[in-house]
């Protein structure tokens, strides 16, 4: 028998007591994910946002990705002309994002409208990213002492990402695709 192998099958029970011990299987076994998860239009495959790591942000439901064109931050599709590759990294404990082309930090400017210009990870670019239970993840960013979630909006007829107040239930569900 070698010690890093486990075998599966239930350990056969060779008492004969009365008592009886039925035996559980070494893993849970769902027949149907679906039917497990909840609604079977949800697929989310998901990576964990881990600082190192490069990463395309995209939102679930629309499959757009957050993308710095020309200048501005805007949920685009894939493919197109924009930038979509964002590095994690952490500061103080805070996940943040940068740009890989311009080098730039994913934050916020003063009316709470996501932008792409700081040079350094500090305050405005400080995110919370929070797993939600059916799958995916809601964006945080600070707002004084509090997490405000990452949604968006609609400023002179065009969407734009913002942070748009408490909780974390009524924001973007966002996958983060490893690249």
């Amino acid at each position: 028998m070698v010690l890093y192998q486990v075998n599966p099958d239930p350990i056969p029970e060779s008492d004969t007591s009365t008592t009886y011990a039925a035996n559980t299987p070494p893993e849970t076994v769902v027949a149907n994910n679906d039917e497990f998860f909840g609604d079977p239009k949800l697929k989310f495959t998901s990576s964990v946002p881990w600082p190192g790591s490069t990463f395309i942000i995209r939102s679930a439901s629309s499959g757009h990705v957050i993308t710095l064109l020309d200048g501005q931050i805007m949920l685009a599709s894939p493919g197109g002309r924009g930038s979509i590759h964002w590095k994690c990294v952490e500061n103080k404990g805070w996940i943040g994002f940068q740009n890989v082309t311009s080098g730039r930090f994913l934050g916020h400017d003063l009316w709470g409208t996501l932008c792409c210009s700081g040079e350094r990870h500090q305050g405005w670019e400080n995110f919370c990213v929070r797993m939600r239970p059916e799958g995916g993840y809601v964006l945080l960013m600070t707002h004084w002492e509090r997490l405000w979630h990452v949604g968006s909006s609609l400023e002179h007829g065009v969407e734009k990402l913002a942070k748009l107040g408490d909780g974390g239930s009524d924001g973007i569900v966002w996958e983060f695709v490893k690249v």
